[in-house]
């Protein structure tokens, strides 16, 4: 690396003979004969080893942009997945809520049939025991009335005739006689 001078200079260094050369010039020289080559291996060196590592740094940035592409593909696929999921069992859901109303309808139906019919049977019955009770109430009058009569006349025959009275009161009397003797 020589002390570049202006053209100027230049020219007027060439106008003039060389004196002595300037010490500024002999290090310069100097320094380019000692480290020169060694410099610009180191130069060189610099260079490969600056455009290694731009390399590397694409490499590695391209290498995580893959990696990021695929871990966010891998994100979205399963919130995808997710997502189906989540519907599949809302409409899962809508199905079963569907059925336990459909379910709930037809057993609320079933129910009011039900009720209708007991009350129906209900009334029907009522009926029934009502027109037994009548028809019961009408034949225990119609025995009543007759038992009365009947005892009616069994008074009436036994006031009316006296002999019945002592032939009752002597079986009574006999009867009376072979209960105390029995004890």
């Amino acid at each position: 690396m020589a002390d570049k001078k202006p053209k100027d200079q230049q020219a007027h260094d060439i106008d003039q003979p060389q004196s002595a050369p300037q010490p500024a010039d002999e290090l310069a020289q100097l320094r380019e004969i000692l480290f020169g080559q060694t410099n610009r291996a180191f130069r060189a060196d610099l260079s490969a080893l600056e455009s290694r590592v731009n390399d590397n740094f694409a490499k590695l940035n391209d290498h995580l942009d893959n990696q990021f592409n695929d871990i966010r593909k891998l994100i979205d696929q399963q919130i995808t997945e997710l997502s189906h999921q989540l519907s599949s069992a809302n409409d899962n859901h809508s199905n079963v809520q569907a059925q336990l109303q459909s379910t709930t309808d037809k057993l609320q139906s079933e129910l009011e049939i039900a009720e209708t019919s007991a009350k129906n049977d209900n009334d029907a019955l009522e009926a029934h025991v009502v027109k037994e009770l009548e028809s019961l109430d009408s034949l225990f009058s119609k025995r009543h009335q007759e038992l009365l009569e009947k005892l009616q006349q069994v008074t009436s025959e036994l006031s009316e005739s006296k002999t019945d009275r002592k032939t009752l009161a002597n079986l009574l009397s006999t009867m009376a006689t072979n209960l105390a003797t029995d004890h």
